[in-house]
């Protein structure tokens, strides 16, 4: 495929993640609506599924915080620098052709770039797999990220002490990520891997996929059950406070366990760029783009 080609399919890609809520978040969204008895955060639900329906059919951000872009690429036989200057230069034109809003400001100067670009930003993380290439783009808003928190306990730390670690940092976060959220949670040797973790749990998996492994599935059913009870519920209102959360681990250090918590507000945004050798397909919610 020609790079320019190319450009196009990540620009519409980033399109598709900011105007277009996936499929699986949308059907939480109005599994939360349908169970609602209370008359606020009812309303509040039929709002935010009102406002996606619109974002949907005239093509406009979801939110008007279009976040900081992150790409999690597979580049197959493409290489790196290549990829690198196609996916900046998408950001720059959908920056403008969405628009999204400029988020990228340089710390030293305080300037804003005004096209989301700027000092390793967008930024992008390389994936293991070369059969193809794949490109999983991520809008990450900003009230939602000031709410992320890391623990470091000791390795002999079990599920009560982890419970408690996620159940103080969301209650702490209270409404301010705009729940319902979605909730990563990471568990690392260190802080950096615990956080990644999270983030990945929170935005490559699917809404109602469990852990494969039985334990994990079984902490995060019981976790979620729990935050809910808590009853911060929609935008502080009450009601559901979480419309899932995903654990992911690795094997931790012997002396110590980081346990990473990420929070997505309810407009958790991604889409996926898959290009094959003769094809390519670009899915958010229930649209596709073939060529």
């Amino acid at each position: 495929m020609h790079p320019a080609k190319l450009k196009e399919y990540v620009v519409e890609a980033i399109r598709l993640c900011e105007t277009s809520l996936p499929v699986d978040v949308k059907n939480r969204l109005k599994e939360a609506y349908e169970c609602e008895e209370r008359e606020v955060p009812r309303k509040i639900l039929g709002a935010l599924l009102e406002n996606v329906e619109t974002a949907e059919k005239e093509g406009k951000p979801i939110c008007q915080d279009t976040g900081t872009l992150t790409f999690y690429v597979k580049r197959g036989e493409w290489r790196e620098d290549e990829l690198r200057r196609i996916i900046v230069g998408a950001v720059v034109e959908a920056s403008g052709k969405i628009p999204l809003r400029p988020n990228a400001i340089d710390f030293p100067s305080g300037r804003n770039s005004g096209d989301n670009t700027g000092r390793f930003i967008p930024w992008i993380l390389w994936e293991p797999g070369t059969e193809s290439l794949e490109i999983t783009v991520v809008a990450k808003g900003g009230g939602s990220e000031a709410v992320s928190s890391l623990r470091v306990l000791p390795a002999t730390a079990g599920r009560k002490e982890i419970f408690q670690t996620v159940l103080e940092s969301v209650a702490q976060a209270g409404a301010k990520p705009c729940p319902p959220i979605v909730i990563g949670v990471g568990i690392g040797p260190s802080s950096d891997i615990a956080l990644d973790l999270a983030k990945r749990a929170v935005y490559l998996r699917p809404l109602g996929k469990r852990h494969e492994n039985s334990v994990i599935a079984g902490m995060e059913e019981d976790l979620l059950r729990k935050i809910n009870r808590l009853d911060i519920g929609v935008h502080g209102f009450g009601g559901v406070t979480a419309l899932d959360i995903h654990i992911e681990y690795a094997s931790i250090h012997p002396s110590s366990m980081a346990i990473g918590v990420v929070a997505s507000c309810w407009a958790l945004r991604r889409a996926t760029l898959k290009v094959h050798e003769k094809s390519a397909s670009i899915t958010s919610h229930n649209i596709s783009l073939t060529s």
